[in-house]
């Protein structure tokens, strides 16, 4: 389907509570001593020292050459709001003749030989401009380019979802994968493309009827709309609570907790506690009694009639959506292409890494059991409630396996820069932008540089808070891979006196175009930017230090833009990061068991000599980091019930399906009076696939076992996991890439056991890290 590479942003599953801790102690204490004699001695070179004076130093005024001048990521045109409606505009033509050329494709059999390379072309077109469309609006400070932006990415993928149901260009693919010849003349990356092409035209209705393909495009609509709507709710402040003076007694913390004991009792009055605010998060922490708890945990998890009736609509209308098509369930519709393949497979990986998890997760609440039986002073071990989880697991900060000097910005892009270097021969080069090219005096660009090929790609770091901008983090390809040498624009042309419009669309085609080193033709490279909301380094404060889960998260997106630079295919649709969604993770998760290795962490020192990363860690076992672990499992199978046939059965209750769910194979009984699904936003996002994190997880932490854990800067190791995963992008089933890099031929088919094999894999850092 056209529309399915628009918006190719990778964005974390939430905004995480980290609790990641790396190796257990025994396994940290070994290789701290080892630290020592496993020193990288690598000189710093030029681009080092400018990695670390480009982040770390504050910027005076914006960054920019005085000497030239252009648009957004070098686009000429591309200087104001109206010029981006321009080539919105430009681009919309540039569809329309592309797609009807396409529609005439029968009436000559070498332009039969070309659809689905005009049917990439059409696709990158329009993407091109949605993506950067869709970055802008999220990134950009200007509220006119904004709203530029808005209206062409409104405009755009209005056209997209016409194409999405197009019954003529559905005939003329059936017609090239009809044709023997044809199909033995694609290499597997083309196969690959029109496979893709075919199975999502499938989805969209394009054998019904035209009222039924009426229905389906009406569904679709009400599925965004009241999918906004329950994104908003899962976000939306909850009512407050009122908890009495008297439940405050005892309640242990700092300075804060006093005051507000003290505020209690003068007033003697009810307290209203919002859930979310300090005063909540203290409760919870920190309440000796467990009514106060109870009551800020139920606040913090209840649901309006409305926000419950939303959720249960958006599911019934996504059920009455696939079935229209065809497909049992709407998870049967989107598992249809990923690696589970069907509800099944995911329900086999799921229930068996929930029998492997369930093991340690019980032995973590037996522990806060007996917590909570020695602080009641009670004869028999108590349940462990909802509420009791935070009390009785002390609050961790994310730390290193090692202890490390204060990391600063700089620093660990120098570290990764390096770590590159050793992996792939791939490293990070600082460039300055030129006067327009960026958004924000913030933005810092950065090639990306093989040591064989040149520059093979652009990273825009735009890492720094600031109004207006959205938070967290995210990955955003704003162009990905293609060859372009072949395109044969003049074939678009077929009426006259449209040259003119179709000119800033050409140039922004032209700008897009490079010679890659030691490959022939010509290839439009990869351009992604990563958003984060870091600290601005300022002359009072220095440079950007980052928090441990700043360094990770750091290295998840990082992980994602590698993917994108290496993944470089002829086929747009199958470029970098547009793979399976149940596989796109597996390269950012990957990354973060980087960081356990004192041998990586030394990359992040100057000098290569650090006598501190020679100590070793003081770490503990946190029994809390099984039971998060768990209670994702349960969310993951709670997605896949949420999106199976029994949603529209008549008596369908979400509230009752999750408080079923939590008592018969929880660990924690189901809350009465709660109904967290509300708040369960990726349902949105992630629908019949929130599973794929957990499923990357025990993937990236197999790999790192098998692969790195020994020797994780070997260049052969990470040569051959370039060659054998990062390259193909998705233009190869995932299954056959991770049993080439495995040497595992068990994996290939990706059946029902390798979905069980895959969940009785041990993750290395024992959870996942999220909390909800």
């Amino acid at each position: 389907m056209l529309a399915r590479t628009a918006g190719n942003t990778l964005h974390r599953l939430s905004r995480p509570v980290y609790r990641f801790r790396g190796c257990l102690y025994a396994k940290n204490h070994a290789l701290a001593r080892r630290a020592a004699s496993t020193f990288v001695t690598l000189p710093p070179s030029t681009d080092d020292v400018e990695l670390v004076s480009l982040f770390d130093r504050p910027q005076v005024g914006r960054k920019s050459s005085p000497f030239s001048h252009s648009g957004i990521f070098q686009h000429p045109q591309l200087t104001t709001p109206t010029a981006f409606s321009a080539l919105a505009e430009s681009t919309l033509v540039r569809a329309q003749l592309l797609t009807e050329r396409i529609l005439r494709a029968r009436e000559s059999r070498s332009e039969l030989f070309k659809v689905i390379k005009n049917l990439d072309r059409l696709s990158d077109a329009l993407c091109g401009v949605i993506d950067l469309a869709e970055l802008i609006r999220n990134a950009h400070p200007d509220p006119l380019w904004v709203e530029s932006a808005n209206e062409s990415y409104e405009k755009l993928c209005e056209f997209m979802n016409v194409l999405n149901t197009h019954v003529g260009l559905y005939e003329v693919l059936q017609a090239v994968l009809s044709d023997s010849e044809i199909v033995k003349s694609f290499s597997p990356e083309a196969y690959q493309t029109a496979l893709i092409f075919w199975r999502d035209f499938e989805k969209s209705a394009i054998k019904l009827a035209p009222g039924q393909r009426e229905r389906f495009v009406s569904l679709s609509s009400e599925i965004l709309a009241v999918g906004r709507d329950f994104v908003n709710d899962a976000s939306a402040p909850r009512p407050p609570t009122t908890i009495k003076p008297a439940e405050l007694k005892g309640l242990k913390d700092n300075g804060m907790g006093a005051r507000l004991q003290r505020q209690a009792w003068f007033t003697q009055r009810d307290l209203m506690v919002y859930p979310g605010s300090y005063q909540a998060h203290m409760i919870m922490r920190s309440a000796p009694d467990e009514e106060p708890r109870r009551k800020v945990y139920t606040a913090a998890h209840s649901s309006s009639p409305e926000q419950i009736e939303r959720l249960e609509r958006l599911l019934q209308t996504r059920a009455e959506l696939a079935q229209l098509v065809g497909f049992e369930s709407y998870a049967s519709m989107t598992l249809n292409d990923k690696m589970a393949k069907n509800p099944k497979n995911v329900k086999y990986f799921l229930d068996t890494f929930l029998d492997r998890t369930g093991i340690f997760a019980r032995k973590a609440v037996h522990t806060l059991s007996m917590r909570k039986q020695a602080h009641l002073s009670v004869p028999s071990l108590p349940t462990i409630q909802a509420w009791d989880r935070d009390y009785y697991c002390p609050p961790e900060a994310p730390t290193p396996p090692i202890p490390l000097p204060p990391l600063s910005l700089g620093r660990v892009f120098m570290g990764l820069s390096r770590l590159f270097k050793h992996l792939y021969g791939i490293s990070l080069r600082p460039v300055e932008a030129v006067s327009g090219e960026v958004w924000h005096s913030d933005v810092h660009k950065l090639e990306v540089v093989d040591e064989d090929s040149g520059v093979i790609g652009w990273i825009y770091a735009d890492l720094f808070a600031r109004a207006g901008k959205s938070s967290g983090a995210a990955h955003y390809t704003v162009r990905c891979s293609r060859r372009t040498d072949d395109d044969d624009e003049a074939g678009d042309l077929t009426v006259d006196g449209v040259e003119g419009y179709l000119q800033p669309s050409r140039d922004f085609e032209r700008v897009k175009r490079h010679k890659v080193r030691g490959q022939v033709g010509e290839f439009q490279l990869p351009l992604v930017v990563l958003l984060c909301d870091f600290a601005q380094p300022t002359i009072a404060r220095g440079p950007t230090v980052l928090e441990w889960h700043e360094v990770q998260t750091l290295f998840h997106e990082m992980g994602h833009a590698m993917h994108s630079m290496i993944g470089r295919t002829e086929y747009h649709n199958v470029a970098g990061t547009r793979c399976a969604t149940d596989f796109v993770e597996l390269p950012s998760i990957l990354m973060e068991h980087f960081l356990n290795s004192p041998r990586v962490l030394s990359l992040f020192d100057p000098d290569a000599r650090s006598p501190i990363l020679s100590q070793a860690g003081n770490h503990h076992e946190d029994p809390c980091r099984y039971i998060d672990t768990h209670s994702n499992i349960l969310l993951s199978i709670l997605d896949q019930i949420y999106h199976s046939p029994s949603v529209l059965e008549p008596n369908f209750d979400s509230t009752k399906a999750l408080a079923r769910l939590h008592d018969t194979r929880g660990l924690i009984p189901h809350a009465p009076g709660t109904s967290l699904q509300t708040q369960f936003g990726h349902l949105f996002g992630y629908g019949a696939t929130y599973y794929s994190y957990l499923f990357d997880r025990a993937i990236a932490s197999h790999v790192w076992t098998k692969l790195f854990v020994d020797d994780p800067l070997n260049r052969e190791t990470g040569e051959k996991y370039k060659r054998e995963v990062l390259s193909y992008g998705g233009g190869k089933d995932p299954w056959l890439m991770l049993s080439a890099l495995l040497n595992a031929p068990e994996l290939e088919v990706g059946d029902a056991e390798a979905m069980r094999e895959v969940g009785r894999w041990k993750v290395e850092d024992g959870v996942v890290n999220e909390r909800h």
